[in-house]
């Protein structure tokens, strides 16, 4: 049955997950997800944690959203899981039938700032995969703004040698190909703490094997190198992702593939999410 309420009939995710398809869970995050926990609190469930950094529901089932919906679950006698779906909102849209006061906008408290350079012609394209980073950030008050972009133009014998950019993805080291690289395009206007992005051609470690991305760059100066080949659209913030953690964190990798680190070589979240100390040391390095 289809939702009525204003406040629920316009989420096509609600409005999906009302017919389980699928229903909303742990580690999801987005609008539907704070209007769900706005839903909650105004049937008398106080959420403090979800609503301290922003003022208003910052939109992440996270376990104090998950412990709220069990709690109305249980008080409306329906099956206790702490998953919202079909009667959940069913109970939720009977029992607040108007739209309710608008959400506030749920600004962003931190920045990371990018400086795009290109060598080559990415199956992702750059845009695409800078708006995917953009959506899974987002998601966390955490702005992501490209601050230049440039297609780099190489000498023959720069071409020639970044055919193919040989060296092992390191903190705070890089090869000579990975440092050539690394020091194409303008450096104009890039500030200690921000990140520059290469869009290389084959990144290829001493092995022989084929890297999607790679963090390795040399101390002081944040960069990041993404394969023309890469696939997977969470390449760049997934690399990025790794400078912003930081050498010492640890796991360095997750092995749900549903997080933006995960370890399998296409991270399938949509949007893929951070988890709670990520997101601590990421909040840490950015503005």
């Amino acid at each position: 049955m289809a939702l009525k309420s204003p406040r629920f009939a316009s989420s096509r995710r609600l409005q999906r997950a009302s017919e389980n398809n699928p229903p909303i869970n742990r580690n999801e995050h987005g609008e539907a997800v704070r209007i769900l926990q706005q839903a909650l609190m105004d049937t008398g469930l106080p959420m403090p944690i979800s609503t301290r950094k922003y003022g208003s529901p910052d939109g992440i089932y996270g376990g104090e959203t998950v412990a709220k919906v069990r709690e109305f679950q249980a008080k409306q006698k329906l099956a206790v899981d702490g998953i919202t779906g079909r009667q959940t909102l069913t109970k939720l849209d009977q029992l607040l039938p108007t739209a309710g006061a608008p959400l506030p906008f749920k600004g962003f408290t931190h920045k990371v700032r990018l400086h795009l350079r290109s060598i080559g012609m990415p199956q992702v394209t750059e845009m695409t995969q800078l708006k995917v980073m953009q959506e899974v950030f987002a998601h966390y008050g955490i702005g992501i703004e490209m601050a230049s972009g440039e297609s780099v133009k190489l000498t023959p014998g720069e071409q020639l040698t970044l055919t193919v950019v040989h060296g092992d993805c390191k903190w705070d080291q890089v090869s000579d190909e990975q440092r050539l690289l690394q020091n194409t395009g303008s450096k104009q206007n890039v500030k200690p703490n921000e990140i520059t992005v290469y869009f290389a051609t084959t990144l290829k470690e001493n092995d022989g094997s084929t890297l999607q991305g790679c963090a390795g760059h040399a101390p002081e100066r944040p960069a990041v190198m993404i394969a023309s080949t890469a696939v997977d659209k969470t390449t760049m913030a997934h690399e990025v992702c790794h400078v912003l953690l930081g050498s010492s964190f640890v796991p360095v990798h997750d092995a749900d593939p549903n997080n933006l680190m995960c370890s399998a070589p296409i991270c399938t979240g949509n949007p893929a999410y951070l988890n709670d100390a990520q997101l601590k040391a990421i909040r840490a390095a950015s503005s």
